[in-house]
Parts: C-alpha cells; structure tokens; sequence
C-alpha cells in the first residue's frame, strides 16, 4: 500500500486560494428591467448585458496575486501583487445586503491596477476577510511593514 502523502506547499509557492464570479443576484436591476422592458424590445438587451457580465468575468485570489479577467472573447487580465495591497474596503447597499452580494474594493499601490472592484460576489465579508489575511501574509513573506506604505 504505497498512499502517497500530499506535502504542504512551501511559502514562496503560489497556490490558489479562491476562484468565483459575480452572482446573477448582484445584476438584480439589469434582469428586473430587462423583464419588465421584454415585451418592448429593449429587454433582451439588458438581459444579455447581465449575462454578459457575469459569464464574463473571473476573480481569482491565490497566496501571492489577485486577478480580475473579463471578456468572453477578447480577455483582460489585471493583477496585483498581494504584497502591494493598501487597503481592502467593502460596499454593500440596501439591496445587496437583502441578497447577500456586494463589492470588494482592493486598493493598491499597482501603478497598472491602483483599484480593483471585484463587483456582485455573494458573501462579501468572507471575500474581504480572505483578500485581507492574504495581503497580510504575503507582507509577512515579504518582510514588509505597514509603515512603508504611509504615502499615497
């Protein structure tokens, strides 16, 4: 019986820490008017546009970088380094609070990505609380402190 035991991964490794997309419910506006406004016409554009939204875009946090991919086709694929994180914010309205989605806010001193919105994911908290331990770790690995992000 030679079971092979799986080895945790070394610190400087990157491995993934969560893959999502944005829930229909954060798009909750655009699929409401989209079928009220069905029967007009303009529905099916707003129903395709929700869709596109969320069939479109991919977030991904692993132990050293976030990305944000949109696109079906033509794909743009930003990314921050976890260790260049300033700050993590959370935006949720009435609505989204009702449904259980929001928007993360990733700040950051990326020149390419100083701000990235990872919009209509469910559970917003734990996104937040897992981009944060994550920064914070890779600052940790890095050696780094909070002093040396003072400017802005």
């Amino acid at each position: 019986m030679n079971e092979t035991i799986p080895r945790p991964p070394a610190p400087s490794e990157e491995y993934p820490i969560f893959e999502r997309k944005p829930a229909y419910r954060g798009r909750l506006g655009l699929l409401v008017w989209g079928v009220l406004l069905l029967p007009v016409g303009i529905g099916l554009f707003l129903l395709l546009r929700a869709w596109y939204l969320v069939a479109s875009t991919r977030y991904r946090l692993t132990t050293q970088r976030l990305f944000v991919q949109t696109g079906l086709i033509a794909k743009n694929l930003e990314e921050v380094e976890l260790f260049r994180v300033k700050d993590v914010a959370l935006s949720q309205g009435v609505f989204d609070r009702m449904l259980g989605t929001g928007t993360v806010v990733v700040l950051s001193t990326d020149d390419t990505a100083p701000r990235l919105e990872l919009a209509g994911v469910l559970d917003p908290m734990a996104v937040k609380e897992a981009v944060r331990g994550a920064f914070r770790a890779a600052r940790q690995r890095e050696g780094m402190r909070m002093a040396e992000f003072i400017p802005s």
